[in-house]
């Protein structure tokens, strides 16, 4: 065998190896952002110049109600984890790749019905999903591009809703993990 057909056997021989091994375990083992099993918390604020003299302040004490009395816990399953969430305000879904909002409430809601309007600047309707494990969102993309998620760490994710949200009802949105 010459030079030539000894470099080309181990140059194809080469290009093979690295061809399979390439294929690595990336698809074989996707990241799933939310585990499906895990205790939630979630929690509400709401910061406005308008309503809160710009404080961020839990919703009980809008409401006038005893501290941590709105919060609500549950497991992530199929269905849906807190329907008529905040006094019949959200359906809140959570599920591994996703985290979605509907508003329920009416609009003659006795809780509601004067505030739907679009949100104003600096007006921010916080909902802080607080996990009891350890979760692996690293990003997402928002339907509505007045709704944001903020990773405060790997067992908090806040969705905060702001300025130019239509706040009304039948109103949705999703967030898509990644």
């Amino acid at each position: 065998m010459t030079f030539s057909k000894i470099n080309f056997l181990f140059l194809g021989l080469l290009l093979s190896f690295a061809t399979f091994t390439s294929c690595g375990d990336d698809d074989d083992n996707p990241v799933i952002p939310i585990t499906l099993g895990s205790n939630v918390t979630v929690t509400n604020t709401f910061q406005s110049t308008a309503f809160t003299s710009g404080a961020e302040l839990a919703i009980e004490d809008l409401f006038q109600v005893p501290a941590g009395s709105l919060a609500a816990s549950t497991t992530v399953s199929a269905a849906v984890e807190f329907p008529a969430y905040l006094l019949n305000l959200y359906d809140i879904n959570i599920d591994e790749n996703n985290i979605s909002f509907e508003v329920v409430a009416q609009a003659d809601d006795p809780n509601y019905g004067t505030l739907f309007r679009v949100l104003e600047a600096d007006t921010y309707d916080r909902y802080y999903l607080t996990f009891d494990d350890a979760q692996d969102v690293t990003g997402f993309t928002s339907s509505n591009s007045s709704v944001n998620l903020r990773i405060d760490s790997d067992k908090v994710l806040v969705i905060e809703i702001g300025e130019d949200y239509d706040f009304k009802p039948g109103q949705s949105f999703t967030i898509t993990l990644n």
